[in-house]
């Protein structure tokens, strides 16, 4: 079984409201994490909850941020979001196997999201950011 993942400030891609927002993100995933290693009823019970919260979150934090790149004119925006549409149809299959809920699954699905957005954060977000901020400091 994975850890728990804290945020750490090597994650930050130094503008302030797409660290909270990747902060929350986290944070949201944290708690399918606490529900999968707590009681099995309460995952159950949580899961669907967690996993609608965790969806609209994500949504909103993408088009979020695909504004901000349109905004600065981000040249590789297109390709930015096609990352995040790939990202949600992700999630929609794995949602699916979540269906019949077992805390094991909720711990995969788990894994994948923070590898992903880790992974996202630290090639992706650090390059259109860097982008954004000469724009915003120039």
């Amino acid at each position: 079984m994975s850890d728990k993942l804290e945020w750490l400030d090597s994650y930050s891609i130094k503008i302030d409201e797409i660290d909270a927002q990747h902060k929350k993100l986290l944070s949201i995933a944290n708690e399918l994490y606490d529900l999968a290693c707590g009681e099995e009823t309460n995952y159950k019970n949580g899961v669907s909850k967690a996993l609608k919260k965790l969806t609209d979150y994500t949504e909103y934090h993408f088009s979020y941020e695909e504004d901000f790149q349109k905004k600065y004119g981000y040249p590789q925006l297109d390709f930015h979001k096609m990352q995040h549409d790939q990202f949600i149809q992700q999630v929609n299959s794995q949602i699916q196997k979540l269906s019949t809920p077992n805390a094991e699954d909720g711990i995969v699905f788990y894994d994948f999201l923070v590898k992903w957005v880790l992974n996202h954060i630290a090639k992706s977000d650090k390059v259109w950011a860097d982008f954004v901020l000469t724009k915003m400091n120039g």
